[in-house]
């Protein structure tokens, strides 16, 4: 990926910076902040697809040249030769620069539905007061532009791309030359004159330059929470209360408690996917084996169920029967959001954040999930996660074996796990220090991998303390 993420003084954390990776995996100690910098790594990529903050300069009307341009190359003539007049570039100065400053305000206003709470009161505490110097900084390389939303005040500043080069990698890009010749009414042009006056609507023109600005971040980025578990085990009393308030709207107030935007985004859509047709049409078919392969391997099947009240119900049916999620064992309660979001034609889901993917799991299946999870990556999907798991950061450094050792000897081995490329893999480690969170990118080396010192400390003190324990107990016997 093309994105990276620092952040000052926010929420439990002093300061965090990192470069996303296609998997990114956040590590260390309870308390630290992980959760907390997942969620907002959640937000600041799904506020990349949002549409409110693309709609309020949607009104923008590229100049003449803009239109000239268009029409120049799409009918594919050298715009080396080109060169922008100083109103086209400062119209394209002053579109970047808004459009990112709304994307800047909307991350903000995201990460504060996230935790529910205003945006001023997730600047970190000291002992006295509140931390000073309080921003999330969000850079982009393709294009380049960097944006720092602050959360000790109102601001955002922007740095947009060079209007020039961005402008050109704009119309010169295969996307937006297909959307325009579509808009034209052909695929390609039909005359020598067809595009000089070309008619651009400006709300579609913001939408394709919005689209480039941030053409390396996800169009779908769903968040598997830490509490997906109890939702999924309630989430149909949940639905039939809702069903019930429902009903008596007009005739008394419907009151609803509550809840923070993650797990109230996670509740609407455990509550919504139910209304979609399983693997129906248009679901990725190069994820259809692997899911289908997954069920198999933790023995259950993930399904919608009808029931007589007319309330969807999410079962898993396995070789002793079908089972809502309230009778299912704790891994398929925590397995289930995942496949659900997998097999849902309608989602297109392209990036996952989750919470501790080995909750509730035997380390054997721990293994297998890492494995289901690296799959996922090589087949285009980019993941997030936090764990506490020795056994997964362990598989995926066997992974990373896997593919070096073929790299090297330029052979595929069968090793009975999938191989990931290091280069694809990202890790931040997040430690305490005087009393502050911490978290520092490291380093994957072609051998070692994942530094698990985070684990490998604390087994080597259980160790210790159990050859000790042995020792005397052999003394006084």
């Amino acid at each position: 990926m093309s994105i990276s993420v620092e952040l000052s003084n926010l929420g439990p954390l002093k300061s965090a910076e990192l470069d996303l990776g296609d998997l990114t995996l956040l590590i260390g100690e309870n308390n630290t902040g992980k959760t907390f910098f997942a969620t907002v790594l959640h937000r600041v990529l799904a506020a990349g697809s949002s549409a409110p903050w693309q709609r309020r300069w949607h009104r923008r009307e590229p100049p003449p040249q803009v239109r000239e341009w268009m029409g120049l190359v799409l009918k594919g003539l050298d715009t080396d030769q080109i060169s922008p007049d100083s109103k086209t570039l400062k119209w394209a100065r002053n579109l970047t620069e808004e459009a990112l400053k709304e994307f800047g305000e909307s991350v903000r206003e995201a990460t504060s539905y996230a935790f529910g709470a205003d945006p001023s009161r997730l600047r970190r505490k000291t002992a006295s007061r509140s931390a000073a110097h309080c921003f999330l900084r969000i850079k982009n390389s393709e294009p380049s532009w960097e944006i720092e939303v602050r959360f000790d005040s109102e601001e955002v500043s922007v740095k947009p791309p060079d209007p020039k080069s961005w402008l050109l990698d704009f119309l010169e890009s295969e996307t937006t030359q297909q959307r325009f010749r579509m808009l034209s009414g052909t695929r390609f042009p039909r005359s020598e004159n067809q595009f000089d006056t070309l008619s651009v609507d400006p709300g579609r023109f913001a939408s394709e330059a919005s689209y480039q600005l941030l053409q390396s971040w996800p169009r779908n980025a769903i968040h598997l929470p830490a509490d997906r578990s109890g939702i999924m085990q309630s989430h149909n009393i949940l639905a039939s209360a809702t069903a019930r308030q429902a009903a008596r709207a007009g005739i008394r107030p419907i009151e609803i408690d509550t809840l923070p935007g993650t797990s109230a985004d996670f509740l609407s859509l455990v509550l919504e996917i139910p209304d979609r047709e399983l693997y129906g049409r248009g679901r990725e078919s190069s994820l259809v084996p692997l899911v289908e392969q997954f069920e198999n391997d933790i023995r259950a099947v993930i399904e919608i169920d009808s029931r007589s009240d007319g309330v969807d119900a999410v079962v898993a049916t396995t070789p002793e029967g079908k089972f809502s999620m309230a009778r299912a064992s704790s891994m398929l309660s925590e397995l289930a959001p995942l496949l659900l979001v997998l097999k849902s034609p309608g989602l297109f889901v392209d990036h996952l954040t989750i919470d501790e993917p080995e909750a509730h799991l035997h380390p054997e299946m721990q293994i297998k999930v890492a494995s289901f999870l690296a799959e996922l990556v090589n087949e285009g999907m980019g993941i997030v996660l936090t764990t506490h798991s020795d056994f997964f950061v362990a598989q995926f450094n066997n992974m990373i074996r896997a593919y070096e050792l073929s790299a090297a000897s330029n052979t595929t081995h069968s090793f009975d796990l999938p191989a990931i490329d290091r280069s694809q893999v990202k890790c931040l480690r997040f430690t305490r220090e005087n009393g502050w969170c911490i978290a520092r990118e490291i380093g994957l080396d072609r051998i070692d991998g994942i530094d698990e010192s985070t684990f490998t400390d604390v087994m080597r003190s259980q160790y210790d303390k159990t050859a000790q324990l042995v020792n005397r107990l052999l003394e006084t016997s």
